[in-house]
């Protein structure tokens, strides 16, 4: 499926790379914000993708070979922009997400944001000069859900444009929930995957699932690793 293939596309170089802004690009975006929530997200993504950008483009290297320091860092900036509790929620629906008792939501979210990681990690070494620019910014605050419109130009690919479904927390924080590609999105061409697995194998046959593919490719990227220090270290 051509359009599924970009979302995961999207979503692995999105998680990797995200995006970077220019001055010239940070001007023109200025005229498209509208309210103040508007303005605030822009800024707030702004700056998170030039910091990512800003760190591949100089660590990239660096970043492959040591594992556990790109983990460190996709957790403590990517990830803690992502809302995976809503966009597990959204993967196994509401019915079964509400029907699980705490441990299996913790269980659910965190196999969630392994696999987010795991895909951030596929895309690490496939960077090529990728800028994401964002082109405007919607919210509704009443709903607090939004987007954030982004251009992907690529020097080996056709440009791409993307959508960052966003939303708002308690807090009044704005986290990321899903990616969206000409209409389709992450979420929808996962979820029945997902919801499969659970109504005919159950909820541990899903968590099972999900921690087998994450354990294996993190396997797989740390056994060449002699640095002592990294063994035993998230995600060696």
């Amino acid at each position: 499926m051509k359009d599924g293939y970009l979302v995961r596309l999207c979503l692995i170089t999105m998680i990797s790379i995200l995006t970077v802004m220019s001055p010239q690009a940070a001007d023109h975006d200025a005229t498209l914000v509208h309210t103040e929530a508007e303005h605030r997200v822009h800024s707030q993504f702004e700056a998170l993708f030039a910091s990512v950008t800003e760190q591949l483009a100089n660590r990239q290297q660096m970043y492959i070979d040591n594992p556990t320091a790109y983990y460190d860092f996709l957790m403590a900036t990517v990830v803690a922009s992502w809302d995976s509790a809503s966009t597990s929620r959204a993967l196994v629906g509401k019915q079964h997400y509400t029907g699980f008792n705490d441990q299996q939501r913790l269980m659910l979210v965190d196999s969630v944001d392994q696999t987010l990681i795991r895909y951030a990690f596929e895309g690490l070494e496939s960077y090529g000069g990728q800028v994401f620019k964002v082109d405007d910014v919607v919210v509704n605050e009443e709903k607090g859900m939004g987007w954030v419109q982004v251009l992907m130009e690529s020097p080996i690919l056709p440009d791409i444009n993307l959508d960052l479904v966003i939303k708002r927390n308690p807090k009044n924080e704005w986290h990321a929930v899903d990616v969206r590609v000409k209409g389709i999105t992450y979420v929808k061409i996962k979820k029945y995957k997902y919801r499969e697995i659970i109504e005919e194998q159950g909820f541990d046959a899903l968590i099972d699932n999900l921690t087998t593919k994450n354990t294996n490719y993190f396997d797989d990227i740390c056994a060449p690793l002699v640095d002592p220090k990294q063994k035993g270290s998230a995600p060696c």
